[in-house]
């Protein structure tokens, strides 16, 4: 296995694996090209593989195919497709091993089968006859090969078992293998160790670094944990980074175990807390060992809560991989679970002992549940840092590609922000700077939690809880019109909601009185003063309230209504 970034991605496998349908796909998760190289092979020669095979035979096409396959190695962040005989060549296997990352798509041969039944010729005309599956029977010819070159495809630096998943599913989880090992080229912006100092926790590294999941062995051993680890993850980050993460934690001398929890905000909730609870103690986890949180906000927050509270205590380190999770959910201490009376009802203060994040993991995200985390970013600009917020409204169109080091930066530049705020006000104190952070949460939450956790994405409902707050801010005189003006225009760049679904005004309003900052009944609003600074309000008038949630799409409904 390769130790250094690579910039070629080469699947294998047989016919029917899917190699072109799913290449493409993983191009595009990576931002980089595609090339099929059987495709490369009849440009080059002016004629079909068929007609090249009939004609000329197959060592002809093999000397071609070799040819090729040279010419792709020297092409710079691509993935190749290669021909279900590619492997069988040593020489190709030699230039294989050395220009990239190989992947076997392992198929059942009845499965590649019946993809090439229903598969069209490149030119969509009709469906092609693969030179060396013509004849009675297809099926028998392809279990043969199978037999045959399985040597040569267990020679890959990884293998996806692609039978049953979807094609995004296999194209997330080939780009998954690649990230895991911290192979995927193209960032220019440095590691970031920023050191948080907390009195009454303890102190940690929260880092982010562009392909820092490989080192996630070394850093636990300098921090001296016990080799039993127990990793949390919801079922679609599991499947996606467990092999590659489990894999690298064993072969740096740990015995990690994964525990998987259903995906999605609906799931944090005190049933998966007892399953984890008693995942850990058929275990018998003991207090030195650390509970490895790896995922989104929703995994970090319910594995946080239980390492806070199991054995009253034990190590939390913090693997978050979708954006709103890196930008803020995985730093400050918070854990906790939802209640159905509101967001994070129950819940503690446990500080991580590591927060490492890795950029390049945000590539597997889908686009919803990329952007989403963008909300909170956009946050930390409104109300902590202006050159922060405009640094964002420069890096809109690279953000949105994902660019690396625009990407790697942002990150950076939140995890900075946050960590300023939070170690020096560890536990929320009522007056505390930390308050700030709760900028559009309130009825970011609110929404959330009436329309039943999962149906709007965090970092939406807080989108919509910023444009909300400003425009409270601004009809109390506190916050500029040109300050709601470039929120407005930024949370639309990036795709993000900024109006409310026609839900009774006052049923938001009701929710908006569990928040935390709830203080003698009376909501504790944030508005933003100015672009970068903010201020907490108590004393917001309910029609002023009431009046900013129906401009944005909620209802004025009758009483009865708002109680259904």
């Amino acid at each position: 296995m390769t130790s250094h970034p690579v910039n070629r991605l080469f699947l294998i496998g047989l016919p029917g694996c899917g190699k072109t349908t799913i290449g493409r796909r993983v191009a595009g998760l990576l931002g980089w090209s595609f090339l099929d190289l059987d495709a490369l092979v009849e440009e080059r020669a002016g004629a079909s593989v068929a007609r090249l095979f009939a004609e000329q035979g197959e060592a002809h096409f093999r000397t071609l195919e070799t040819s090729a396959l040279a010419e792709a190695a020297h092409q710079e962040l691509v993935v190749v497709a290669t021909g279900g005989g590619t492997v069988c060549a040593e020489a190709n296997r030699a230039l294989l091993r050395a220009s990239g990352w190989r992947v076997w798509l392992d198929v059942e041969p009845r499965v590649a089968l019946a993809r090439l039944e229903t598969t069209p010729a490149r030119n969509g005309t009709a469906t092609p006859v693969r030179p060396l599956l013509a004849g009675a029977d297809p099926l028998r010819r392809l279990e043969a090969l199978r037999v045959e070159r399985t040597r040569f495809y267990e020679e890959a630096d990884d293998t996806v078992v692609a039978g049953e998943l979807s094609e995004d599913a296999i194209a997330r989880r080939v780009a998954a293998g690649i990230i895991s090992c911290g192979l995927v080229d193209g960032c220019a912006t440095p590691t970031r160790v920023l050191r948080a100092t907390h009195p009454a926790g303890v102190d940690y590294d929260a880092v982010v670094a562009w392909g820092g999941l490989a080192t996630l062995g070394d850093r636990l051993h300098a921090l001296d944990f016990p080799p039993r680890l127990h990793i949390v993850s919801d079922a679609t980050v599991g499947a996606l980074f467990g092999p590659g993460v489990l894999a690298g934690l064993r072969r740096a001398g740990f015995e990690p175990e994964l525990w998987t929890m259903p995906a999605g905000e609906a799931h944090k909730n005190r049933a998966q807390l007892d399953r984890l609870y008693d995942w850990l103690a058929e275990r018998r986890a003991e207090r030195r060992e650390a509970v490895l949180a790896l995922g989104g906000g929703v995994v970090g927050d319910l594995a946080g809560f239980a390492a806070a509270t199991y054995l009253r205590g034990v190590p939390l380190v913090q693997v978050p991989t979708s954006l709103l999770a890196q930008v803020d959910a995985s730093i400050g201490g918070k854990v906790g679970i939802d209640h159905p009376r509101g967001k994070n009802l129950l819940g503690a203060f446990h500080q991580p002992a590591l927060v490492l994040a890795d950029p390049a993991t945000l590539l597997t995200l889908p686009a919803r549940t990329y952007i989403e985390g963008l909300a909170e970013a956009i946050k930390h600009g409104v109300v902590l840092d202006a050159p922060y917020f405009a640094a964002l409204e420069t890096d809109v169109v690279a953000l949105l590609a994902r660019d690396p080091t625009a990407l790697t930066a942002a990150v950076a530049g939140s995890v900075a922000l946050k960590l300023g705020v939070v170690q020096g006000d560890e536990l929320e104190r009522e007056n505390g700077r930390r308050q700030l952070l709760n900028y559009g949460h309130t009825i970011g939450h609110a929404l959330e939690t009436v329309t039943g956790y999962g149906q709007w994405l965090h970092g939406e409902a807080v989108a919509v809880g910023m444009a909300v707050a400003a425009r409270v801010g601004q009809r109390l005189g506190l916050t500029p019109p040109a300050v709601v003006a470039r929120q407005d225009a930024l949370l639309a760049a990036f795709g993000l909601p900024g109006r409310l679904p026609p839900i009774p005004a006052t049923r938001l309003m009701r929710a908006a009185l569990w928040d935390k900052k709830v203080r003698g009944g009376r909501v504790r609003w944030i508005v933003a003063t100015a672009l970068g600074s903010a201020t907490a309000v108590e004393d917001v008038p309910d029609e002023v309230v009431r009046a900013v949630l129906v401009e944005l799409g909620a209802r004025v409904a009758p009483d009865t209504e708002e109680e259904e």
